[in-house]
């Protein structure tokens, strides 16, 4: 799913009207009718018995807020719309809006700059139609004031319609103050990059998607950078890799995952499985000498190689030629041999494709100079703290999306910089944001499980993009289905190795 900018939007909206030859208040109220039909649907047993209060500025977001305000008025439910009077323009589709809510003798106050604020039942439920996407300025002390007086307010639920009120669509802040905290925020056709950035979760809420009917002939057409990893995304990578009746393991690939010293061969172990559950063909494992034993015991499937030290690895060799991936990193440690291990290591591998991460991306952070030394399409898994050591701070959310542009471009390798929405950056500086995955993932183990998967794609012969974009998604997938069963709280790494097949048969529904 694309990503697009304000304009793109914008665009869209148009083309939509002009394809269909209705009028853009048509489409406001089938933008409205949508947000009504997901209110109906979550809130079936209370919408007649706690009021709604719906808080509409003077531009077409308040008029998709008085189009929604007149549909719950029809259903039954009690509705009070405030016009919050920060500008002096009027879209024509408020005005007509507001004369149909007027006509239908539905609650309607004005608050104007500079008076006392109203009282708000606080047992209601709030909807919020301040500002829409075009928002893109600062609002006076009075009306931050205000937006502060709502939050504080603790309404039942703030639900937002498109976007918070005082959230920008695609630049960053310079302070919070001036935005609305949405329970939830129901948006139109396509998420906003703002939605998929820490800084913003806490006045997002949980967001869903409304179907408004864009067009998808001119959706194909939009050029854009930044996208979102969704089932439809999946079915275009996974379908094409059905297995056959007549294969085997050779056909599967053969992978190696590298790493462990002593008290760390566990992630070893969690990124080995996963790899066999993402369908690996045939795996070897170096690790050094104190991983045998726990190795040949617990993935009794796996080839095992290790160092000639017991409890560090000091030099890595790959004895079979027939490699197809490498996973390196995981619980390796950065002993002064391991480190002049790895550096030797990435001297002689130039053709094999591989995925870093951990203790091998904390060695690049020290000696930045190994940088060079990657193959194109290398792959590596930061988490944020891993990544500012390999760069540097950011500012704000924005800023950390041009360094990690600016990385993968300059070395010409994919990123995955783990956490919620994983971003997949790409060497032609693409963002890729992920759907799937939790709080309950936050665990020891759940980054070595994700390395071991994409190593197990690229083994099978995904892209590097590829594999980046199926491995994060099953892999969330596999811990949202896991959560459920366990809570987010009880999840532990093994329980996401657990549900990998499962996610499995959801993406092939």
């Amino acid at each position: 799913m694309k990503i697009l900018s304000l304009n793109q939007i914008r665009n869209a909206d148009q083309y939509c009207i002009d394809s269909e030859s209705i009028s853009s208040i048509q489409l406001m109220e089938r933008a409205a009718k949508g947000c009504f039909n997901w209110i109906i649907h979550n809130k079936y047993f209370q919408i007649k018995k706690i009021p709604f209060i719906v808080l509409v500025g003077s531009g077409n977001n308040g008029g998709d807020g008085l189009s929604l305000s007149y549909m719950l008025h029809l259903y039954g439910a009690t509705v009070s719309v405030y016009g919050i009077n920060i500008s002096s323009h009027c879209s024509n589709e408020f005005l007509t809006n507001k004369n149909k809510i007027l006509n239908h003798k539905i609650n309607f106050k004005t608050i104007d700059e500079g008076e006392e604020f109203p009282f708000f039942n606080q047992e209601s439920y709030l909807i919020d139609a301040i500002f829409g996407i075009g928002f893109n300025r600062t609002i006076n002390l009075y009306w931050k004031s205000f937006f502060h007086y709502i939050n504080e307010k603790k309404f039942k639920e703030v639900i937002s319609i498109d976007i918070p009120s005082g959230l920008f669509i695609e630049k960053k802040h310079e302070n919070f103050e001036g935005i609305i905290k949405a329970t939830y925020t129901l948006t139109f056709q396509v998420p906003k990059l703002s939605f998929l950035l820490p800084n913003y979760a806490d006045y997002v809420g949980k967001w869903y998607l409304i179907n408004i009917g864009w067009k998808n002939d001119f959706l194909r057409k939009i050029q854009t950078k930044n996208f979102y990893i969704d089932h439809v995304s999946i079915h275009t990578i996974y379908k094409k890799k059905i297995r056959k009746k007549f294969s085997h393991k050779g056909n599967y690939g053969h992978g190696i995952i590298i790493g462990g010293s002593f008290g760390m061969i566990g992630s070893i172990v969690l990124s080995a499985i996963a790899s066999f559950r993402a369908g690996i063909g045939k795996l070897s494992v170096y690790v050094p000498y104190c991983g045998y034993k726990i190795i040949q015991n617990l993935i009794p499937e796996a080839i095992v190689n290790t160092d000639i030290k017991k409890y560090w690895i000091s030099n890595i060799v790959i004895s079979n030629e027939n490699i197809n991936a490498i996973g390196i990193g995981m619980g390796m440690g950065t002993h002064p041999k391991t480190v002049y291990a790895l550096e030797s290591f990435l001297l002689k591998n130039k053709k094999i494709p591989m995925v870093i991460d951990a203790d091998a991306i904390n060695i690049l952070s020290d000696k930045l100079q190994l940088l060079d030394l990657l193959p194109e399409n290398t792959i590596i898994t930061p988490h944020p703290k891993e990544f500012k050591r390999l760069c540097q701070s950011w500012k704000n959310d924005y800023e950390k999306l041009h360094i990690l542009k600016k990385m993968s471009t300059k070395y010409k390798i994919f990123i995955v910089l783990k956490g919620a929405h994983s971003i997949i950056s790409t060497p032609s500086g693409n963002l890729y944001f992920n759907s799937t995955g939790n709080t309950g993932m936050a665990t020891a183990g759940s980054g070595d499980i994700l390395t071991g998967m994409i190593m197990s794609f690229l083994s099978q012969g995904y892209s590097p993009k590829e594999a980046c974009v199926i491995g994060v998604y099953l892999h969330g997938l596999a811990g949202d289905i896991a959560s459920k069963k366990f809570s987010e709280e009880a999840v532990i790494a093994n329980d996401i190795i657990n549900h990998i097949g499962e996610a499995y048969l959801q993406i092939k529904i």
